[in-house]
C-alpha cells in the first residue's frame, strides 16, 4: 500500500501561542518587573528600579519643587518604560535574565499556590488596583502589585492559562465602576 503523508507546518502565530502564554507588568517592593509566561517557565525582568519606578517620592519629600520635578520624572519614566518593553516583547526571555541581577526565572513547580487579590479599602503601598501573592514551595512569600487595571488584566489572563490549578482569583470585574472587585 502506498501512503502519502499530507504536512502542514503550524504558522508562526501558532508556535507563538504555544510558546508565550502572555506577559504583563508587576511592581515588586522598589522594582517594576516584566512577566513573561513561556511553557512552565515564569520570567521576571526588571523593567524599572529605584526612582524610575518610583518618581512620586520626590513630591512627598520636596514639596512643590519636587511635583515639578516628580512630573518631569514621571513623563520621563513613562516613556523610558514603553522603549524597554517594547525591546523586551521582541526578545527572547532567556537572553534579558542576564542584564540585571535581579532579574530571576520560576518554574510553576516551585508555585505552591498563587491568588489574585483586588485593591484593599486602605492601603500605603502606594497606587495599585490590585495583588498577585505567590506561595514558593520553599516557603518564601512574594506580593507583587499591578498598577493598573490593563495590568492586571494582562496578569488574569496569563496566570489563568499556566497556574489553573494553583491560582485562587478573588477578584471580578465591575463594568459600572470600571475596575476589579472583590469576588461576590
Amino acid at each position: 500500500m502506498n501512503y502519502s503523508a499530507i504536512t502542514t507546518s503550524p504558522s508562526s502565530d501558532q508556535i507563538k501561542d504555544v510558546e508565550t502564554a502572555g506577559s504583563f507588568t508587576a511592581k515588586l517592593s522598589s522594582r517594576i518587573y516584566r512577566v513573561y509566561v513561556r511553557r512552565d517557565d515564569f520570567f521576571f525582568i526588571v523593567l524599572a528600579e529605584g526612582l524610575s519606578a518610583n518618581p512620586q517620592t520626590l513630591t512627598v519629600h520636596l514639596g512643590l519643587l519636587g511635583f515639578l520635578i516628580g512630573a518631569m520624572m514621571k513623563k520621563r519614566a513613562k516613556k523610558k518604560k514603553a522603549d524597554a518593553t517594547q525591546r523586551m516583547d521582541q526578545t527572547d526571555p532567556e537572553q534579558l535574565l542576564t542584564e540585571n541581577k535581579h532579574n530571576f526565572r520560576l518554574h510553576t513547580s516551585e508555585i505552591g499556590e498563587g491568588s489574585i487579590e483586588p485593591r484593599p479599602p486602605i492601603t500605603f503601598d502606594g497606587h495599585q488596583v490590585g495583588y498577585w501573592k505567590l506561595l514558593l514551595r520553599d516557603g518564601k512569600k512574594k506580593k507583587f502589585q499591578f498598577e493598573n487595571n490593563d495590568d492586571m488584566a494582562a496578569g488574569l489572563q496569563a496566570l489563568s492559562k499556566c497556574l489553573n490549578g494553583n491560582l485562587k482569583v478573588n477578584v471580578e470585574w465591575d463594568e459600572k465602576k470600571k475596575k476589579f472587585k472583590k469576588k461576590a
